[in-house]
């Protein structure tokens, strides 16, 4: 609250909370939490959220749907009258919103990244609707920049206290928790099982390279049974890795998930693009040398010797908004996980620059990003 003991602003949030696995809940419960502390009003409409209970200093309203959803923003409007709709999602989906309150009373701010180049200028029009635009990385803020958006670049934070390297009493306790032994070599992804995410590619370039290395191990943290992703373990057999992939179901606890960072060698992210890439920062924190394709949010994370970008050989254009996506030169990935191999006890001064980077990302700066906007837009 303010200092008269009135709430400053109300704002209501909306994004996809599904606890079980989404990078919006990751980046969303923070914002809220900072907006909170700063003395605003905040109710947040949680798309996938099933009312679990929590500690937050805000309100979530679960909702099943985008139209649920709306009519719960028309009802706080009518009886609470906030003063910032703020939309965390993708940009098709804050279409809908835009779509659906086109005579709106309220101030609208969205934040979404932007996943790849170009922005189309259908997309770039949506954006300009808004009071705000905040792309989650600066490659993203760039693309709209250059489609005509006024928009801003909000940097993501992690906690990096808690995405901490493991100290080397726990990564050897973690690893024989896990199974592997002092020669296994764990190749660590954290991806959705979606073709973005070029999981079969990732899985070809474990097959190369493990017939070049002895005892590779590939862990993988996914949606293992996503209706439209690879049906992954019958790949891994197909092409002969079978014995070498550990599957684990995403929505697991901190604890967990930090653990199978911890106790891997090495993260490697397929991604044909990347809006940013919250798990490389997780990887980068945890002090894993991280690859990942040299574009797009990936980039932008990996430059000035922070990670190892991996070429692509081949660029197609997508129905996703027309953008451009990206595919790992196989060759050049194996290259290079060979050589991270043969050094991998002397990436100290990379595993340094990464974690000075992650730890600097810290979330007060994103939540006063927002709040600065917030107070802009509703002067």
């Amino acid at each position: 609250m303010g200092k008269d003991g009135v709430f400053l602003k109300k704002i209501v949030y909306i994004s996809d909370l599904d606890i079980s696995g989404s990078g919006y809940f990751s980046l969303s419960i923070p914002l809220c939490q900072g907006l909170s502390e700063k003395g605003y009003d905040v109710r947040v409409i949680g798309l996938g959220n099933s009312g679990q209970e929590h500690n937050f200093d805000f309100s979530i309203i679960p909702v099943k749907n985008l139209k649920e959803a709306s009519g719960v923003i028309q009802n706080l409007w009518n009886n609470w009258r906030f003063d910032v709709c703020i939309i965390s999602m993708d940009i098709p989906i804050q279409e809908k919103f835009l779509q659906s309150f086109q005579n709106r009373p309220f101030k609208y701010v969205g934040i979404m990244p932007v996943e790849s180049d170009p922005l189309c200028m259908s997309w770039a029009m949506v954006l300009n609707q808004m009071d705000k635009a905040l792309i989650i990385s600066q490659f993203g803020t760039d693309e709209a920049r250059k489609a005509g958006v006024d928009a801003d670049h909000i940097q993501l934070g992690i906690d990096a206290s808690s995405w901490r390297i493991p100290l080397p009493e726990e990564r050897k306790a973690l690893r024989d928790n896990m199974g592997f032994t002092d020669d296994d070599f764990a190749i660590l992804t954290v991806a959705d099982n979606q073709e973005r995410k070029n999981l079969s590619h990732a899985m070809d370039i474990i097959k190369d390279f493990s017939e070049k290395v002895n005892n590779v191990k590939y862990v993988l943290v996914t949606r293992e049974h996503n209706p439209v992703g690879w049906k992954l373990r019958d790949y891994a057999t197909e092409i002969g890795i079978g014995n070498k992939l550990m599957i684990f179901e995403r929505g697991m606890d901190f604890k967990r998930l930090w653990g199978i960072y911890a106790s891997s060698d090495v993260f490697l992210l397929s991604s044909k693009t990347e809006g940013l890439g919250l798990p490389l920062l997780e990887s980068m924190a945890v002090g894993l040398p991280s690859l990942a394709t040299n574009c797009s949010g990936m980039k932008e994370l990996l430059s000035d010797d922070r990670g190892i970008l991996m070429d692509y050989d081949y660029i197609h254009r997508d129905p996703f908004g027309v953008g451009r996506r990206y595919w790992i030169d196989r060759k050049d990935a194996v290259k290079k996980l060979i050589k991270l191999h043969k050094n991998r006890h002397r990436q100290d001064e990379m595993i340094q620059r990464a974690r000075n980077y992650v730890e600097a990302r810290s979330w007060d700066i994103a939540v006063d990003t927002l709040y600065n906007v917030v107070e802009k837009v509703c002067e």
